[in-house]
């Protein structure tokens, strides 16, 4: 992977071996805000601001991107402590917070205009970008709805903080995937109710619709009774989707 892309998985590795628990759900934020690790992820964060992606080879764009938000996301996770309200926490997404190859992005930019394919976040009507934006001859030519279980947003019903390599990018997605439903999804009343993850709700139209989302999710649990009294039901399940904690995630 070129320097700037390697030294940024670097940097945010070493700040989730210091200052993170070992699974990477809750951080000492405190001790981040004042550490050497953030001043170093911070440093690979602006030399981004003159890296081209173009030379981040197309395996790795994906890995690439979702190490920058998580990056960006890790360094000014302070100000979430600050956020009163969903609509305050929203706005974290939406400002603006670095350049990369000499354009600005936001992380609703990263996360909606180039890894979900320029479509809308939910609530919204526009995508992200317009259709003659420079920014978009960086979104990563393959689509992974995965990665809505990789991108870290710093609170209690976050995915837990990763670092995604191109060359293990398939199975560390699958494993993140894997990981965040076994903890997530309950089946109840004998497989009539099911509660899937809020992503689910939000973004049904990534995982190619409310059913597929509910096939794609009971694929990775590994709870053989609770798959066999969902499938008993032929399609007859209730689908419930369970609030998202956006509360900040310390230690």
């Amino acid at each position: 992977m070129p320097g700037g892309a390697a030294e940024l998985e670097q940097s945010l590795a070493a700040a989730r071996a210091a200052h993170f628990d070992a699974e990477g759900h809750a951080c000492d934020y405190a001790a981040l805000a004042r550490s050497p690790e953030r001043d170093r992820l911070g440093a690979c964060l602006a030399a981004l601001g003159s890296f081209d992606p173009r030379r981040v080879r197309i395996p790795a764009q994906t890995a690439f991107w979702i190490n920058v938000f998580n990056a960006v996301v890790v360094r000014d996770a302070a100000e979430l402590a600050h956020a009163g309200s969903v609509p305050e926490v929203e706005g974290f997404f939406e400002l603006v917070r670095l350049r990369v190859g000499g354009h600005a992005y936001s992380l609703d930019d990263i996360e909606h205009g180039l890894l979900r394919g320029n479509v809308p976040k939910f609530g919204r009507l526009r995508a992200p970008m317009e259709r003659d934006d420079p920014r978009l001859a960086h979104m990563p030519l393959a689509f992974d709805e995965r990665m809505h279980f990789a991108l870290y947003s710093a609170s209690r019903s976050s995915p837990p903080l990763r670092v995604f390599d191109a060359g293990r990018l398939d199975h560390q997605l699958e494993e993140a995937t894997a990981d965040y439903l076994r903890r997530a999804v309950r089946v109840e009343q004998d497989g009539a109710v099911v509660f899937l993850p809020r992503q689910f709700y939000w973004y049904a139209a990534d995982f190619g619709g409310e059913r597929d989302a509910l096939e794609f999710a009971l694929a990775r649990l590994d709870d053989e009774a609770a798959i066999d009294g969902v499938d008993r039901r032929q399609g007859r399940v209730k689908l419930k989707y369970l609030d998202f904690d956006w509360s900040l995630n310390r230690k």
